[in-house]
């Protein structure tokens, strides 16, 4: 029996790459991931590269876990962390029940990232990710968050949770315009940009797809 590597790629620089993840990408005979993770392995990628998208991202998981179960080695990359909005958990569902050895290489996430960036502590953060959906939910949380008076960083996503309604949610649920917040796009790459702003000036911006929201809410927490 083969493995399937679930591959973490860090936030994006190839600095942040780890050896272990580069040593499962040169042993895989079939490589899945983004075309932009792809480009980030390919003086390591041996075997078939397959690009994965949002439109065939069911099928590939299946190829993926049915090459794994034909005996072929297979890395599946992970922007981030696979275990935080990453690609462990739908793989997850897909082998349930079939003879995959299935394992995980962690890596730097991008939440990770902002709190360096910042210089935070952030084992006591409310974390939230809003790729996969904004549901009543995920939204409810939020607020409850907001109430507690606990440092938040967020994943927003453009298409369905924006940066903006974000914003105005939760101005919602009882937060001030004025409180502090830091926007840090495209992490580790050569265009990062990291704002400190207030909640009323985000109700103007438009964030990158590779962003992170932090709002400061916890005053014992020094940057």
């Amino acid at each position: 029996m083969a493995k399937l590597n679930v591959v973490g790629i860090g936030p994006g620089s190839l600095d942040y790459v780890t050896p272990a993840a580069r040593k499962a990408v040169r042993s895989a005979a079939v490589v899945i991931g983004a075309e932009r993770s792809l480009r980030l392995f390919r003086k390591d990628i041996k075997g078939e590269a397959v690009a994965l998208t949002a439109q065939n991202v069911t099928a590939l998981l299946n190829y993926a876990a049915e090459s794994a179960e034909k005996g072929k080695t297979v890395a599946l990359l992970s922007t981030g962390d696979p275990g935080f909005s990453g690609l462990l958990r739908p793989i997850l569902e897909i082998v349930k029940g079939r003879d995959v050895d299935l394992t995980v290489i962690p890596a730097v996430s991008s939440i990770q990232a902002c709190a360096a960036r910042l210089r935070m502590c952030w084992d006591e953060m409310s974390l939230f990710s809003f790729h996969k959906g904004a549901t009543a939910e995920k939204k409810a949380q939020l607020a409850k968050a907001v109430k507690e008076g606990k440092d938040i960083m967020l994943l927003p996503d453009p298409k369905v949770f924006s940066l903006r309604e974000i914003a105005h949610f939760l101005v919602e649920a009882g937060l001030a315009k004025e409180t502090p917040v830091f926007v840090c796009e495209r992490l580790t790459l050569s265009d990062e940009r990291v704002l400190e702003s207030t909640l009323a000036q985000v109700f103007n911006l438009d964030c990158d797809t590779l962003s992170v929201l932090f709002i400061k809410l916890n005053q014992r927490q020094k940057r």
